[in-house]
């Protein structure tokens, strides 16, 4: 049985048409792979300026305490990243308590990704 010329094959359309879903699936997966990446890495760093903030809260009731207002600054290694901490201890709400306030950032950024506020006892 012989097939005759109309009935051979995929029209071109139906080929453009089949390339044309494959191209937009493709970038889709692509984007979705993207976005999460991103996401993942944002999270990381969140994570670890949580744990810098962390340990400046663990030396605020420990070996640094302070006993009166102060503001102060430093670097810290967390993750095999450099971090940058500000923070700022005033008087609290009375006269038994020191309020604490936390900024934590990469070293080589300048917007904050972490901050954290707090009260201590004297």
């Amino acid at each position: 049985m012989k097939l005759s010329a109309t009935e051979k094959g995929f029209s071109l359309i139906e080929v453009v048409v089949s390339l044309f879903i494959l191209s937009v699936s493709v970038i889709t997966i692509y984007n979705l792979i993207i976005s999460t990446a991103s996401s993942s890495y944002d999270l990381e760093q969140r994570y670890l300026a949580k744990e810098v903030a962390n340990n400046r809260i663990s030396l605020i009731h420990t070996l640094e305490k302070s006993l009166r207002p102060i503001q102060r600054s430093g670097e810290m290694v967390m993750g095999g990243q450099q971090w940058r901490w500000d923070e700022t201890i005033n008087n609290g709400p009375s006269e038994e308590f020191f309020e604490y306030e936390i900024f934590v950032r990469p070293e080589n950024e300048e917007t904050y990704i972490y901050t954290i506020k707090g009260l201590y006892t004297k």
